[in-house]
């Protein structure tokens, strides 16, 4: 567990700093090198955020997160730019577990709503995303998980949900709700099961659901039928039969799964789109593959719920 104090600011590193936006010229806008640590700060009319060139000291990833969160709550020396952990929020706790950093705030952290507080957690996300060992976030306050405009979870955070526009960065993503069908805990049958997730608005619905099928489930009582280990390559939709492109690694199957499990974890997933009523699986581009001792995948899929477990 990462418990940390706001620490004072350090004149000499804004002094540096203040030398530096001097030297690349005022209002221009300075070149990052693109292997450089980068600090994201929304800027002051909350229309954008804007990455600032950052040379971390630290390398034990807990002092390095601890050197990171005190750079979100410094102002930088950009005044159109403002600190992405305002001076009020206090960081109670950040706790970094199989790749997940939950980062846990005081009260004031609801002080900001709306689209500022979006561009502000959206700065959090993408400056700690590029430490080492964190693949995904999640925020609290005081303990309780933070809601979105309309009352839901945030839930589990990456920096792929925030994406860049045209011109100055501005960052969006959506929220949705998806049946998704994983294999119960004999691997012959299947569990439906609802996940509220949110994705990149860049994204097609097809590729979100067959990324939730690899991944596995949110939840327990339902069980991966993928290794995760397997790429998405490509997925599209035409006439109503979703192509689905998959790595190789999806004809190892994992323990004793049904090939029927696997198969119709993809389909009967991917059915419950509107504009999508069957499936055609790809392996590296190719269709005249076998699938376990009794499947071919030469042909598209209809949906079939006859392996869902109505318990």
């Amino acid at each position: 567990m990462i418990k940390r104090k706001k620490r004072k600011l350090n004149k000499t590193a804004v002094f540096a700093a203040l030398i530096f936006l001097l030297i690349c010229g005022c209002g221009k806008k300075a070149d990052i090198p693109d292997d450089a640590f980068r600090i994201y700060y929304p800027g002051k009319d909350g229309t954008f955020v804007k990455p600032v060139g950052f040379v971390p000291s630290s390398e034990d990833t807990e002092d390095l997160i601890n050197e990171v969160l005190d750079a979100l709550s410094t102002q930088p020396a950009d005044y159109d730019l403002r600190p992405a952990i305002p001076e009020d929020v206090n960081v109670i706790s950040a706790i970094l577990k199989d790749g997940v950093l939950l980062i846990d705030f005081s009260a004031e952290y609801y002080k900001t709503t709306g689209r500022e507080e979006i561009l502000k957690r959206a700065a959090i996300v993408r400056t700690l995303d590029q430490i080492d060992g964190i693949g995904e976030m999640s925020f609290t306050v005081e303990g309780v998980p933070v809601n979105d405009s309309k009352g839901a979870p945030i839930g589990i955070m990456t920096a792929d949900m925030f994406i860049d526009n045209a011109g100055d960065e501005i960052n969006s993503y959506e929220r949705t709700r998806l049946k998704l069908y994983f294999a119960d805990e004999s691997g012959t049958a299947l569990v439906e099961t609802t996940e509220a997730v949110a994705y990149n608005s860049n994204i097609s619905m097809e590729k979100l659901v067959c990324e939730h099928i690899i991944s596995g489930p949110l939840s327990g009582g339902s069980y991966p039928v993928t290794s995760p280990d397997v790429r998405l390559m490509a997925v599209t939709t035409k006439d109503g039969v979703c192509y689905v492109n998959l790595s190789k690694e999806f004809l190892q199957k994992q323990g004793n799964l049904r090939d029927e499990v696997v198969l119709y974890s993809f389909v009967n997933s991917l059915t419950e789109l509107p504009n999508v009523n069957k499936v055609q699986f790809m392996i590296d581009s190719e269709t005249e593959i076998s699938f376990g001792e009794h499947s071919y995948l030469n042909a598209p899929f209809e949906r079939d719920l006859a392996l869902v477990n109505s318990e």
